[in-house]
């Protein structure tokens, strides 16, 4: 996204700051991994953007370097705090319902020690008495398989369990589908 301010342009991804248009140039926020991709690229400072120093980026009729130079920056800047299951606001957000809040509990607490087991997360969800520790997760949570896999699988499962019927117990903790969504979507992702 492009958002015009004053004579610049700030760039976006996923609705966070990345770099900005300015004097018919595009500068990224400089990054570790934006000067490996680009070692030459020339860094400049901006009154306007304070403590970061940019990197201008060149070449830009080549897209493939752009988009790879665009998500390095993102990534750097970004992806580790990306939520990838905010459990406590889906719960919240069923407060008038207890017994939807039990049910989404439940099935989350399955979905946890699933992932866990398969090493999709890096710490243990649960504690020993089965309850969940933690309430939300983030990119910097996953392991490297989790990061290609959990989002997908979560989406699934949350999809698997959105309803309402006789069976709504045994779904929560089915993991023998739980595992077919897995194995699938490791078949997809070309995952050993």
């Amino acid at each position: 996204m492009i958002e015009a301010m004053f004579s610049d342009y700030i760039l976006y991804k996923n609705g966070k700051r990345i770099g900005v248009l300015f004097d018919n140039k595009l500068l990224l926020v400089s990054t570790e991994n934006l000067k490996k991709l680009l070692p030459d690229a020339p860094e400049e400072t901006s009154f306007d953007w304070g403590y970061y120093k940019l990197i201008c980026i060149e070449g830009l009729e080549n897209i493939v370097l752009l988009e790879q130079a665009i998500n390095t920056t993102y990534n750097d800047l970004y992806f580790e705090q990306e939520f990838v299951a905010d459990i406590a606001a889906m719960i919240e957000s069923y407060a008038s319902y207890p017994d939807i809040m039990t049910k989404l509990y439940n099935h989350h607490t399955t979905f946890l020690r699933f992932c866990y087991e398969k090493k999709l997360l890096k710490k243990q969800p649960i504690d020993q008495l089965g309850r969940i520790i933690r309430m939300y997760y983030t990119n910097s949570d996953l392991t490297e398989n989790g990061i290609k896999t959990f989002e997908h699988l979560y989406e699934k499962w949350l999809n698997y369990n959105d309803k309402n019927d006789d069976k709504s117990e045994a779904r929560t903790v089915d993991t023998k589908t739980l595992e077919k969504y897995y194995t699938k979507i490791l078949a997809e992702q070309g995952i050993v």
